[in-house]
């Protein structure tokens, strides 16, 4: 399957170009969400891990686009899906009945940590004979596609600072190990090679554990820094000059402009999603 283009873009922080690869518009915002993450989900569809005869559910918390997206790709491979999620006012309506425009199935969950959610959906999969795909989409299909969009991006151009947003650390792994060249040896990387700054907004220790499982987590070269906001904080006074996500992106871009002037060489930031507010059809505080 041939990889889908998405355009870059070159924008001016404090008169510095810094190259925006637009991942976000591998959807369409109507079919299916503004996000990068669409296609590596289908490559896990399409690979041996999965059973198309048997049931496969998701567990979709506030601020994800996996019940919408895995609804599509399910009506499209003849899939039943069970979308689950917490049941609280807090999660968009709108998106609910997304899930079940595409024919998904709602399975709604008591609140709690993601983790726990997620222990209590593994044991009601084994107990109904349910499919999952791996945690944040944590399959080598998924990584060789990140990793294949990257190459595509080097082959036209060359960049000495990839600067993405880290959310599990399963897309970026993709996109780092690619951008670093890492092979069998990509532990000896030379500090003075490409390198890659992100803001995570998960614990450094899952972030960490989850970049070294692919490979792409020698912290030589790469910069990690916690996120000074909040998950839910929408940055509503900052603007954006592109369609970004409230969640991850727009922090980025955010610390990009505080700090661009400490790097050295061309920038590619790599937006992964465009706006969740415009998504459930609202607007920030600023435009209300």
């Amino acid at each position: 399957m041939d990889l889908i283009q998405t355009p870059i873009e070159t924008y001016s922080l404090k008169g510095i170009d810094v190259d925006v690869k637009r991942d976000d518009l591998v959807g369409d915002g109507v079919t299916f969400p503004r996000w990068a993450k669409i296609e590596g989900i289908r490559r896990i569809l399409e690979s041996d891990s999965i059973d198309k005869s048997k049931p496969l559910t998701h567990l979709s918390v506030y601020g994800s686009w996996t019940g919408w997206t895995l609804s599509q790709l399910c009506k499209e491979y003849d899939i039943e899906f069970i979308s689950a999620y917490p049941n609280t006012d807090k999660f968009p309506q709108v998106l609910l009945e997304r899930v079940e425009g595409n024919g998904g199935k709602l399975h709604p969950m008591r609140p709690n940590m993601m983790a726990f959610m997620q222990n209590k959906l593994n044991t009601q999969a084994k107990e109904n004979g349910w499919q999952q795909l791996p945690y944040a989409f944590n399959h080598p299909a998924y990584i060789s596609y990140m990793g294949d969009r990257m190459k595509e991006v080097l082959k036209e151009k060359e960049y000495d600072n990839l600067v993405v947003s880290i959310g599990s650390g399963v897309t970026a792994s993709g996109l780092i190990k690619e951008f670093l060249e890492y092979g069998d040896d990509w532990w000896k990387l030379d500090s003075e090679s490409r390198k890659v700054y992100s803001i995570t907004m998960s614990a450094f220790s899952s972030t960490k554990k989850i970049l070294n499982e692919n490979h792409a987590g020698d912290l030589k070269n790469i910069i990690l820094e916690k996120s000074p906001y909040a998950f839910d904080d929408m940055m509503d006074d900052y603007e954006v000059p592109f369609d970004c996500n409230e969640f991850w992106d727009k922090k980025q871009w955010y610390w990009l402009e505080q700090n661009i002037e400490n790097l050295k060489g061309k920038t590619l930031f790599w937006n992964i999603g465009g706006s969740y507010l415009k998504s459930i059809g609202k607007k920030n505080k600023k435009n209300t």
